[in-house]
């Protein structure tokens, strides 16, 4: 059976370099990858972005929220972390 891609848009700020899904998955344009954490790749709370050689936190959350705030996609299409995760 073959995987239905998900929809991707750039991140505010971060176009060409990072993506993100409607589910909530970062994906780096560079690195032709999505983002992972310990083998869970919705395990993130927190992710660092990279441009022009600085890096930045920003909550993965937030980042979904504006990324698609045109969409009025329904809170329950993100599926990372909402709270802090440590495995």
């Amino acid at each position: 059976m073959l995987m239905q891609e998900e929809v991707r848009k750039d991140i505010p700020g971060y176009k060409g370099l990072y993506e993100m899904t409607v589910s909530g998955r970062v994906y780096s344009v560079k690195s032709k990858r999505f983002l992972a954490r310990c083998e869970d790749e919705y395990g993130f709370h927190i992710v660092k972005l990279s441009k022009q050689g600085s890096k930045v936190n920003h909550n993965v959350f937030e980042l979904w929220k504006e990324t698609f705030k045109d969409y009025n996609l329904p809170e329950y299409e993100f599926k990372g972390a909402l709270k802090v995760i440590y495995k």
